[in-house]
């Protein structure tokens, strides 16, 4: 078989989905060979020990505090925001942990339910992924460590569904998360082969560069003898096949190898750390533009033993101001600071086909569904935001906002970071929030 007859039965496989060891970034934000901009929200159950988590200062070169402290070796990349509210969850009823976690993402007050009329809103992940849909092989991803079915009574008459997810693509749609890593990782790399080498991975991306020469090449012979009808939907496909072309060319020495799958049996701390790697992995391959993350389910009884720590965190979280009860919490909320750092630090050290930091092209979004344990309030809650969002966000700053400023302005901020021009969010928004 000559060359040109192999390229014209290739080319019937243009279409084809790409090989995960070559993945295509596909409809790149901004300007050609600008790496698009991520989001990440990352959830911790029962609040925070606020005045052992808020910055000493504010401001840039801002004073770390206790819970805080493992923030030390990524503090120039993130950002502490004091001053939110989540005011959708603030309801005069019991049930706050359920609330405060179906609002989490959406802004919106959740009907009281335990039956199957749940009604909520739409996450701003999913806003993002219904936006951006069709440019990855997955619009978005829902990982966690703790499960559990979406049914049944699950606080104070509010439905298991509010309190068990953070992602809704409708106002009755929970989307379910992973919470096995090994699950999580045959998902997002089926197929993977990893004995292939750089070499057959280059000689894949020049034969799929020869394919797409092949086609332009037909295409453009093609075109003068069609309609005008016919040469506007050439037009658009052959612009479609260039785009292609640039960002496999795009793709460089930057091959996504996602490795060795995790382990099904880790320990909390491993499970947390797996996730956090195939989190990055997923938006370095450009499998995903957005990600979700549980640590635990809202209300979380988790115990904390490995820690030192005796008796379930929820429990604990209605800490009365004893001083055993805030020294558990300290040390709780401490280590779930630590594993957000930890996804800091991955997201820093991978380099973009340009030379920048995943980390700089990302917003990744710490907070909890409440803010002090013993009075479930939704105001002041502890909110990190990790990276630059392509310039959108100065980071390494403790930014004090006016008093009851909505969370959903700050939500509104990152759509519109990310290229998702959008002019309202939730049930509150008033604007953005100015964080450049």
């Amino acid at each position: 078989m000559n060359r040109r007859t192999f390229l014209r039965s290739a080319a019937a496989t243009l279409a084809l989905p790409t090989l995960t060891s070559a993945l295509p970034r596909a409809a790149w934000a901004g300007a050609p060979g600008t790496p698009p901009v991520r989001l990440v929200f990352w959830y911790v159950p029962n609040g925070m020990v606020m005045d052992r988590f808020r910055p000493l200062s504010t401001g840039f070169d801002y004073t770390l505090n206790t819970i805080t402290a493992p923030l030390a070796g990524v503090r120039d990349d993130v950002t502490v925001l004091t001053g939110l509210e989540n005011a959708a969850a603030s309801v005069p009823l019991a049930g706050d942990h359920a609330r405060g976690t179906g609002s989490f993402l959406t802004c919106r007050t959740v009907t009281q339910t335990a039956g199957a009329d749940i009604e909520n809103g739409i996450s701003v992940d999913q806003v993002f992924a219904q936006a951006t849909a069709g440019q990855t092989p997955f619009p978005s991803i829902e990982l966690g460590t703790e499960g559990g079915d979406a049914v049944g009574d699950c606080d104070s008459g509010y439905s298991c569904a509010y309190v068990r997810n953070i992602s809704w693509a409708g106002v009755a749609t929970p989307l379910p998360k992973i919470t096995d890593p090994r699950l999580a990782f045959s998902r997002l790399f089926a197929g993977y082969d990893p004995t292939v080498t750089a070499e057959e991975i280059e000689r894949r991306k020049q034969l799929r560069l020869s394919v797409i020469d092949y086609v332009l090449e037909d295409a453009n012979a093609l075109h003068g003898r069609l309609g005008r009808t016919d040469q506007l939907k050439l037009d658009e496909y052959l612009t479609a096949v260039r785009q292609l072309e640039t960002r496999i060319e795009l793709l460089g020495d930057q091959q996504c190898v996602p490795g060795e799958a995790p382990d099904s049996s880790l320990d909390v701390e491993g499970r947390v750390q797996a996730m956090n790697d195939l989190m990055v992995l997923a938006l370095q391959c450009d499998l995903t533009r957005v990600a979700t993350f549980m640590l635990g389910n809202g209300g979380s009884n988790r115990a904390y033993d490995f820690l030192g720590v005796t008796g379930a965190h929820h429990e604990i979280s209605h800490h009365g101001n004893d001083a055993t009860n805030l020294a558990n919490l300290t040390t709780i909320d401490t280590w779930e600071v630590a594993q957000f750092a930890d996804l800091v630090q991955k997201l820093g050290a991978v380099q973009e086909a340009d030379g920048s930091r995943l980390l700089d092209h990302t917003l990744a979004y710490f907070s909890s569904e409440i803010s002090d344990g013993d009075w479930h309030n939704h105001n002041d809650l502890p909110v990190l935001l990790a990276g630059g969002g392509g310039g959108a966000v100065l980071p390494g700053r403790h930014v004090e906002l006016p008093a009851g400023t909505p969370m959903a302005n700050l939500f509104l901020t990152m759509l519109n970071a990310a290229g998702v021009a959008e002019s309202s969010f939730g049930q509150d928004s008033t604007g953005l929030v100015d964080l450049s």
